[in-house]
């Protein structure tokens, strides 16, 4: 879609931080995108990717040209 930003990133969130998430300790997750960004997650996105051991894998954000959350994916 047009207007959209894009950015890819790994993603390795060990169990114990991710009780922090859960506990509301921590609320958002900071990842550097492929292209070197770093951007600052709000936690509650990303609980559709959590697995007992935590988070892994490779994910795409999309945000809008006013770079306004839309949704994140999991691509690997």
């Amino acid at each position: 879609m047009f207007g959209q930003n894009t950015y890819r990133f790994s993603m390795n969130v060990d169990r114990e931080t991710l009780l922090a998430v859960y506990e509301g300790t921590i609320r958002r997750i900071r990842v550097k995108t492929d292209e070197g960004l770093v951007l600052d997650i709000d936690a509650q996105h990303l609980k559709a990717f959590t697995t007992p051991d935590g988070i892994y894998g490779r994910f795409e954000l999309k945000t809008s040209k006013e770079n306004k959350f839309i949704g994140i994916s999991k691509i690997g």
